[in-house]
């Protein structure tokens, strides 16, 4: 028993030393990285078709490689070679090819060798003859010549697929004709005339598995015996497109759509100047545009600009001419910020309100919310425009790469329509804009048992609603002769906008200890009344966090922490009421301090 099965496992070693290396050598994997191909096109319609492909081997060996498609009448040349270019040993010999063109339009190339080749990367040489006037490739568009050839079936993805045209001279030099659905994909050119041949060559950087490819040139009909004849005197200028005859229907199409394409962008344009406009008026604000032209005019030109661009998209290869036209449509649609008139303010009081009053106030819906990219109806309008642009482009790319870019790049005329002109641009108002700030301040500073926070607001006379709020902070144990501690919101114009810089005001009567208490560089000014002094202290940033800092800091140095106390029966905010009009104190941002240093 122990004998029988010593056999039976020398019988499976020796069965998995002989199949498995034979397994082993017969795995192998290739990867195609470059396929070239020069088309040598005679006078007479027949061409030679030479390729040279390069193969990454992996395992192996590899004793032949297909290529599929090829053209029908192919007639294979003997000259067809394999050679080593990475991974072999240096100075290697080629290796010959033996093709074998089959019935079902497959052209095999077996190396010649019983190894094959194995582990490296090899270029393939082989090449066949064809002709092309007699298979219906070579023929009239136009006043010139289309020369078409199908590449074969690429047996796994391409990453660089190139063709050279080697044509006759002729007229005109050779050159791409316009992108349809026959071609597809992404064509890059190059061209090198000489005496005797016009080389175009194309290049196309990605080649999908199994798609056959086809190359397309526009020549000159004098480059070839069957159409020398019937090329017209005058050159075509290059620059054109296409040469295929239009019909009228297409070319009031055309027309059509260019000025519908001019009249929906001036409509818009005009429309949104109108809008901010309005906004403007309800803000006391006058509308600037970064062109400055009459409204109607400028939306014309805008629109005009916008047909023009799409008009040498379609219909030439002038790309800098139409990106030239396209930004002159953005400036033409774009808004600066607009500029804030001068309102005297009416006579009013300042009087304290209640943290519902004063901090749940609303901004107010402006006109051309649809066309403003910082309002939530105005965001989805300028996403859903975009998701059309994006579409339109994946679309048109498939069809003509060149158009479908230009479409992308179209897109940019929205940012003048939705980003610029916009609701955050205008001037403040002085009472709504800092609530939301205010409110975050008042919570936290009332977190100190020792402060009283109120919210302190003007109201005009005549009127209910205040036209400027302010915070108002008070120590319960405040120094003598402090009158109040204003916390307040000035808005400077920025670009894009305004920007808030807060300021902390304090009051105190001359001479007492709390005009004593702050530092000797900060400067004072005079207040409402003759006794009253009055200093404006600024943050290091206009951020929340350094402005609640800085009013907590004024405030305990403001404190009495010794036990002085203010006069009985007048409290903090009484003090902080003093009398006299609020209209009649100088914005505080006229005032000069060299304490924004704290």
């Amino acid at each position: 028993m122990y004998a029988f099965r010593r056999h039976v496992s020398a019988a499976v070693c020796f069965l998995a030393a002989t199949l498995l290396p034979a397994w082993a050598a017969a795995w192998v994997e290739t990867a195609t990285q470059s396929h070239a191909v020069t088309l040598d096109v005679a006078r007479d319609g027949s061409a030679t078709v030479s390729h040279e492909i390069v193969i990454r081997v992996k395992g192996g060996p590899l004793l032949a490689i297909e290529l599929d498609g090829i053209d029908a009448d192919a007639t294979p040349l003997s000259d067809a070679t394999v050679t080593v270019a990475e991974g072999g040993p240096s100075g290697a010999a080629p290796l010959p090819l033996l093709l074998e063109k089959r019935d079902d339009g497959t052209l095999r190339a077996e190396v010649d060798h019983p190894k094959g080749v194995s582990r490296g990367k090899f270029v393939f040489k082989l090449g066949y003859r064809t002709r092309l006037t007699e298979r219906g490739l070579i023929r009239q568009q136009g006043s010139m010549v289309l020369v078409r050839w199908v590449a074969p079936r690429a047996s796994d993805g391409v990453d660089s697929a190139r063709v050279t045209f080697r044509l006759p001279p002729g007229a005109a030099p050779p050159r791409l004709p316009e992108s349809d659905d026959e071609s597809g994909g992404t064509f890059l050119s190059n061209l090198r005339r000489t005496e005797d041949k016009d080389e175009l060559e194309l290049v196309r950087p990605h080649v999908a598995k199994g798609e056959p490819v086809v190359w397309r040139v526009l020549a000159s009909p004098k480059a070839f015996d069957a159409f020398g004849h019937d090329e017209p005197a005058t050159a075509t200028p290059v620059a054109l497109r296409s040469e295929l005859p239009e019909l009228p229907e297409q070319r009031l199409f055309g027309l059509l759509a260019l000025c519908g394409i001019a009249l929906v962008h001036a409509l818009v344009v005009f429309a949104k100047w109108r809008l901010v406009s309005r906004a403007c008026r309800a803000k006391n604000a006058e509308p600037q545009a970064l062109v400055p032209l009459p409204a109607a005019p400028r939306a014309v030109a805008a629109g005009a600009c916008l047909a023009g661009a799409t008009a040498l998209v379609v219909r030439t290869d002038l790309a800098t001419l139409a990106g030239v036209l396209l930004l002159g449509a953005i400036l033409l649609s774009a808004h600066v910020s607009p500029r804030s008139l001068p309102v005297p303010r009416r006579p009013g009081r300042w009087l304290p309100l209640s943290d519902e009053d004063a901090f749940q106030a609303s901004e107010e819906v402006l006109p051309g919310r649809w066309l403003d990219a910082g309002t939530l109806p105005g965001f989805a309008t300028f996403s859903a425009a975009l998701l059309a642009f994006g579409a339109g482009s994946v679309f048109l790319f498939l069809r003509s790469p060149y158009q479908g870019i230009s479409l992308a790049l179209a897109s940019a005329v929205l940012l003048p329509i939705f980003c610029t002109g916009r609701a955050g641009e205008l001037p403040p108002h002085p009472a709504r804009r800092p609530a939301p700030l205010f409110a975050w301040l008042a919570e936290r500073l009332r977190q100190d048992a020792q402060l009283k926070v109120v919210a302190w607001a003007r109201i005009p006379e005549g009127e209910s609603d205040p036209d400027e709020l302010r915070l108002l902070v008070m120590p319960r144990r405040a120094q003598a002769g402090l009158g109040a501690i204003e916390l307040g919101i000035e808005y400077q114009t920025a670009l894009g906008g305004s920007v808030a810089l807060p300021w902390v005001m304090v009051r105190a009567s001359e001479g007492s200890p709390a005009h004593r208490a702050l530092p000797r560089s900060v400067t004072w000014s005079r207040g409402r009344k003759a006794e009253e002094r009055s200093a404006v202290l600024r943050p290091k940033l206009p951020t929340r966090a350094m402005c609640l800092s800085l009013v907590r800091s004024v405030a305990h140095a403001l404190s009495d922490r010794g036990g002085t106390a203010q006069k009985p029966g007048q409290s903090a905010i009484k003090l902080a009421m003093s009398p006299g009009r609020g209209s009649s104190r100088a914005k505080p941002s006229m005032v000069s301090s060299p304490a924004q240093a704290m």
